[in-house]
């Protein structure tokens, strides 16, 4: 079969699996679903945490460990191990935000938070450029979609630009506080500032497309003046507002000059390299300047998904010492069928092999697969391309494309709210638990027009659309974060620098060369893989 749910849904029929695809995500993501659940199905966890337990516990020490749950349980507490590690490493990085009473002056919610130290659950950021009115080239505009921050009824909140002298601060206003009450206004009317006439759902905002204006003139800035000023690398950032978790709920907070210096100070030692992509389907950002996957992420984005890509492997050595530790221990492990077992006599057993040393190594490259899926979670939520909605953060893969963000929000690894790294962590655990985790499936990396893997099988595949997704080039904002946590795990699924392009069956007219030439293109291609595929059909079936 190929990729998807058209493999997992064969095992859970009771079927032998295999699915093959030539993007090494997408073959990744296989392997993880239908070739590695079954090989450790009703196997206990290895980690410390489990096995006090059992020593303790009669009844846990018998426990019958469905599926794939034992190997999720494992991906729970490693993945919990790397965060409580990088929390260590990074999260000075992160910090609470004082209430102090100042803040509280204008802002009588606040009162009771005084003297507290809340937890940041993002940080609202806006692009910016200088102005192009020459009287105000100093000053760094941002470039605002809105300037509201909540527009739930009795909780509206909206950033305020105020302007002193030659520069501007944000403050956030809310009902209650000086000033007109957001809730009094509609979304043109004006949010009552001594110095500026904006309506704050509009933020710097004018029109469609990459058309905004300048706060302190109100000059107009054009779509080719900003990409002019992205490609000169003259876009920068300005903190707008910082969200905290209050007692009943957010707490909306101006920025302060400690938060955004401590954002800047980050200085990662490692950024991925590649080309973004410069056509899409659904947009780019490539025209505004933001041309490799690292200018993708904020300094302090890229020191944490590095961090959390060094500890995959770190993980990896804990996860070996653990097992080792087990085998050691005095207590037996138990296998599915309540027969005393070594870990590794376990292993073997459900891995196939008569080594037990490869075996174990399965087991680690097994769960490390998992942890890199975390990453790769992580990813789509700390970049600059994820934007503030209503209570939560919009992913960068919102849809099928790399648009240009104005306004971004920065999401804490260590918070509770949408992407924080145990989110990632806790879905992949519900996945696992959920999966068939029976018979046997088998992934692989190999072009479908000239592969044999379908020989004498029958073959359910989802075809490619045609124009409509370019896969590969959008596999590569996730390949750059795998293949440097997995290549040395994987060598042979990470031996190129991005994921092939040349062979995937898509009609790219960037690619080949004009319209006609993609579609002549396409139609060979399925040519060749449906003959393919037909001459090695199993002959008792369509």
């Amino acid at each position: 079969a190929g990729g998807g749910t058209l493999p997992l849904e064969a095992q859970r029929l009771g079927l032998e699996a295999h699915a093959s695809d030539l993007n090494p995500v997408a073959v990744l993501i296989n392997k993880a679903m239908i070739e590695i659940p079954p090989k450790f199905a009703g196997m206990p966890p290895v980690n410390p945490e489990w096995r006090a337990k059992a020593k303790d516990n009669a009844l846990e020490a018998q426990r019958q460990w469905k599926g794939a749950q034992g190997l999720a349980e494992d991906v729970r507490y490693y993945g919990k191990w790397m965060r409580d590690e990088a929390e260590k490493r990074i999260g000075h990085l992160y910090p609470k935000v004082e209430v102090t009473a100042e803040m509280a002056k204008e802002r009588p919610d606040l009162q009771p938070y005084v003297g507290r130290k809340l937890t940041v659950i993002a940080w609202f950021w806006a692009r910016t450029v200088k102005s192009p009115n020459p009287a105000f080239r100093d000053v760094d505009v941002p470039l605002a979609t809105t300037f509201m921050l909540s527009t739930k009824k009795g909780k509206e909140a909206y950033v305020e630009p105020v302007i002193e002298g030659r520069s501007y601060r944000f403050r956030v206003k809310v009902p209650g506080s000086a000033g007109v009450a957001p809730a009094q206004r509609d979304s043109t009317s004006k949010p009552g500032s001594e110095n500026l006439d904006i309506p704050p759902a509009q933020g710097t905002k004018l029109g469609r497309g990459a058309n905004f204006r300048c706060l302190m003139s109100g000059t107009p800035i054009a779509g080719d003046y900003i990409k002019f000023e992205g490609k000169a690398g003259r876009m920068g950032t300005r903190l707008m507002a910082i969200v905290a978790e209050g007692e009943r709920g957010r707490i909306y907070l101006a920025p302060t000059s400690e938060h955004e210096e401590c954002a800047r100070e980050a200085n990662p030692e490692w950024r991925p390299t590649g080309d973004v992509p410069a056509r899409l389907t659904g947009g780019t950002c490539v025209p505004y300047g933001l041309t490799t996957w690292g200018d993708l992420f904020t300094p302090r984005q890229l020191v944490a998904l590095t961090t959390f890509s060094d500890l995959v492997m770190e993980a990896v050595a804990q996860i070996k010492q653990d097992a080792l530790a087990a085998r050691a221990s005095s207590s037996l492990r138990k296998n599915a069928s309540g027969t005393s077992a070594l870990l590794e006599d376990d292993l073997a057993r459900r891995d196939g092999s008569d080594d037990e040393g490869v075996a174990l190594e399965t087991y680690i490259q097994a769960v490390s697969i998992y942890l890199a899926c975390a990453l790769s979670y992580s990813a789509n939520y700390w970049s600059v391309i994820a934007t503030p909605a209503e209570g939560f953060i919009r992913s960068t893969f919102a849809r099928q494309a790399l648009p240009m963000t104005w306004d971004f929000a920065e999401a804490p690894p260590f918070g509770h709210t949408s992407g924080n790294w145990m989110a990632g962590v806790g879905w992949i655990e519900k996945a696992l638990e959920q999966l068939p985790a029976k018979g046997s499936g088998n992934a692989i990396q190999v072009d479908a027009a000239i592969q044999t893997h379908s020989s004498d099988k029958i073959v359910s595949t989802d075809p490619p659309y045609y124009d409509n997704i370019a896969y590969a080039d959008l596999s590569d904002f996730f390949y750059v974060w795998l293949r440097r946590s997995l290549r040395s795990l994987f060598p042979d699924t990470f031996t190129t620098l991005a994921v092939p392009k040349a062979e995937e069956l898509v009609a790219a007219p960037h690619r080949q060369g004009g319209k006609a030439q993609a579609e002549a293109f396409f139609l060979r291609g399925m040519s060749q893989a449906m003959n393919c595929l037909s001459r090695q059909t199993c002959p008792g079936f369509p």
